[in-house]
């Protein structure tokens, strides 16, 4: 069944059309996954493009908490693996400058990413950069599927967001496969490490925490739990249903995280994410509210 579904996946991107991310973050990839990365290799790989430097000095920055000012003290101070999954989610952004709906899911995904990066600044187990890279692609499937289906993907969009239990059975239905198995797709294409498309695929589920620390989508699921809580209630409180809510609490019990640390995870939302546009008053129409 799995395997059915997947090639259902495989075959709906195939025939959408999704942005490529730029050959500066292969290369920087191929270099950082090398017993003994390059720092000029990498420093220059981070310099090529301008714009996407800028986008990518303000992610680092976030990310780090602290002031970044050139691509070599990112490399300095997040390492060679960290700085990669930050430029990777610079990339995504930068990639992904979209209107209509898929600019609506981008902002929401950034915000949910922000977050989640600051959530994980409280966590032992979880780099920040992971959580912020995890939070940008885990509904990247929907961007796949408004531009597959735009017609028939807002339904199983909106009950992602109010009421994820719900969404895949909707998916199922309109598109015999779900959401999560095109992110993975959309994930293995842009060559994303293993932890973070495995996350993708079971954020419904009730997934182990991995024993030796080899796996990080419990952490990642459990962090998404809470940050789709936070981002509901800083966008517009409609979103906010008891699901979203008893979802976010065991989380928090799960990863240990303060009500403190959530209050200053909002606060780090609504500064960081405040000039992005939120959904419209009429993106969510009556029907969907009263289910």
């Amino acid at each position: 069944m799995m395997r059915h579904r997947l090639a259902v996946a495989a075959n709906i991107l195939n025939k959408v059309d999704l942005p490529s991310i730029s050959t500066e973050v292969a290369r920087l990839q191929d270099e950082s996954l090398k017993p003994d990365p390059d720092v000029i290799v990498i420093t220059e790989c981070i310099n090529r493009n301008p714009k996407l430097l800028t986008k990518f000095l303000a992610v680092a920055t976030f990310v780090h908490q602290k002031q970044i000012t050139s691509a070599r003290e990112a490399v300095s101070l997040l390492g060679t693996k960290g700085v990669f999954s930050v430029f990777f989610s610079s990339a995504v952004e930068f990639s992904f400058q979209s209107l209509g709906d898929d600019a609506l899911i981008v902002n929401h995904a950034i915000k949910i990413a922000t977050a989640m990066g600051e959530l994980a600044s409280f966590c032992e187990t979880i780099e920040s950069s992971d959580a912020y890279l995890f939070g940008l692609l885990f509904n990247v499937g929907y961007i796949v599927l408004n531009r597959y289906d735009p017609k028939s993907y807002k339904e199983c969009y909106v009950a992602s967001l109010m009421h994820p239990s719900t969404a895949q059975e909707k998916e199922l239905e309109v598109y015999d496969t779900t959401s999560n198995y095109i992110g993975v797709y959309v994930a293995k294409k842009w060559r994303v490490k293993n932890s973070i498309y495995s996350a993708i695929l079971f954020q419904q589920d009730q997934v182990e925490r991995c024993p030796k620390g080899e796996n990080i989508a419990f952490e990642l699921v459990n962090l998404l739990n809470v940050a789709r809580l936070i981002v509901a209630e800083t966008e517009d409180e409609n979103y906010v249903t008891e699901e979203i809510r008893s979802s976010a609490m065991v989380s928090m019990q799960r990863m240990q995280i303060s009500n403190k640390e959530y209050i200053r995870s909002q606060r780090a939302v609504r500064k960081f994410t405040k000039d992005l546009e939120s959904f419209p008053e009429d993106f969510l129409d009556s029907e969907v509210l009263e289910s």
